[in-house]
């Protein structure tokens, strides 16, 4: 037997004292836990990643300051000077040009659509993030009710142990028992107070999470009944296929794939330099003023931003590839998701209908006939514990339904 086994034969009252001061800490800490509704809420606006998403937002919006300059670019100076050095030409000539980029084939139009295409994809980003916080946010609220009452139903368990050790001791110390029975009786305490301690654990990790993905710190939820979250509609191919499409991590793809087709048509028009307006005024060699004007432009023949329009067309492909990836496997997933939960609906309700009555009366007929004089106070807490584990086995199924459950969410961003 192992120590802490040891130490808990000796000290029966180490658990309850243990669940006085979790109990203790549990209603000081943190405001209530709220509905569903009120937690999703505060999951899409508090989120890290939802908060991220919405600053990227910012910064796409902050590429309008250049995408909106006017067609016109900076205008630059020429001055030429020289003089001769006999001959005709004797005297100083002086010639300024001033050169005036202007932009002719739309480059501010297609600068500024490939800014709204990027914005339009970090706002479906955050959409996005939405989506995976709401999962999140419903994994955590779930797996914060199912252990509250997984604590509750090892509290009773372990007060059963504690009880059968306790029983087992006096049998020791009257003869009535060997000290196999005792020592297996204690380490059947061990056990179970190291569940509740491990439970205890989980409630601990499930409330972080909840806090990390509202930004609010909430107590242990009271109460030990847990109910799993409520029948819906089951999700057929049609449904599937119509939330696939109309999935946020579907329309993220698809508005990266237009913002690259916008880049590309921003490259393409870019490789036509401004046309350059010229100014040209000066002083002749015989004294007199010079003015005149021209036109520049270069022809883009060679040089005509290949490499990023290939890049572009490359992202957007791969963009495209992804989204019908995803809208595909979206379908299966849900439809898959759906058929799990069918499955673990009805575990539950085998469960609820035969074995959780079964055992209810496997503890009413040991008192019974305890009470009659026919039977022993070992049966009656051995009953009472097989009813704890098929009541904790249903805490198995309700954890596992709120899983799949935040797995829709994650997909869908609502509750199914």
């Amino acid at each position: 037997m192992g120590a802490s086994s040891v130490f808990l034969a000796a000290n029966p009252s180490f658990a309850a004292n243990q669940d006085e001061t979790f109990q203790a800490a549990a209603t000081t800490d943190g405001e209530p836990l709220p509905d569903i509704e009120r937690v999703l809420n505060l999951a899409k606006e508090a989120a890290p990643d939802v908060v991220s998403a919405r600053m990227y937002v910012g910064v796409a919006n902050a590429s309008y300051a250049g995408a909106r300059l006017a067609p016109f670019d900076n205008p630059y100076l020429e001055v030429f000077t020289d003089r001769g050095r006999g001959g005709a030409t004797r005297d100083l000539t002086v010639q300024a040009n001033l050169w005036i980029p202007i932009e002719v084939s739309g480059q501010r139009a297609r600068r500024i659509a490939e800014v709204d295409a990027l914005v339009a994809w970090q706002r479906a980003n955050v959409e996005s993030a939405k989506f995976a916080a709401s999962g999140d946010a419903v994994r955590a609220y779930g797996m914060a009710l199912v252990t509250a009452s997984r604590v509750s139903v090892l509290e009773d368990i372990v007060s059963v142990a504690r009880a059968e050790a306790e029983l087992y001791a006096a049998r020791l110390a009257g003869g009535d028992a060997t000290l196999q029975d005792e020592r297996l009786a204690s380490v059947e305490l061990g056990r179970t107070t190291i569940l509740l301690e491990e439970s205890r654990a989980d409630m601990a990790r499930a409330l972080a999470s909840l806090a990390r993905v509202t930004g609010r710190l909430f107590s242990v939820p009271t109460g030990t009944a847990v109910l799993p979250p409520p029948p819906t509609k089951r999700i057929d191919a049609a449904s599937a296929e119509r939330l696939a499409d109309s999935s946020a991590h579907v329309r993220a793809k698809a508005q990266e794939a237009d913002y690259f087709a916008r880049a590309r048509d921003r490259a393409s028009v870019t490789s036509h330099a401004p046309v350059n307006v010229i100014v040209t005024a000066g002083r002749g060699d015989l004294g007199e003023a010079r003015f005149g004007g021209g036109l520049s432009w270069t022809f883009p023949i060679l040089r005509r931003n290949q490499g990023e329009q290939s890049r572009a067309d490359a992202e957007r492909t791969r963009a495209l590839a992804e989204a019908d990836v995803q809208r595909r496997v979206l379908g299966a997933v849900l439809r898959g998701l759906d058929k799990e939960r069918e499955e673990v609906r009805k575990a539950l309700d085998v469960l609820d209908k035969l074995t959780d009555p079964a055992a209810h009366d496997a503890v009413e007929a040991a008192v019974a006939t305890r009470a009659a004089g026919k039977g022993d106070t070992l049966r009656v807490l051995t009953a009472r514990r097989d009813l704890a584990m098929v009541r904790l086995r249903k805490l198995d199924l309700v954890a596992r339904e709120w899983s799949i459950v935040a797995d829709i969410v994650a997909l869908t961003g609502e509750l199914p």
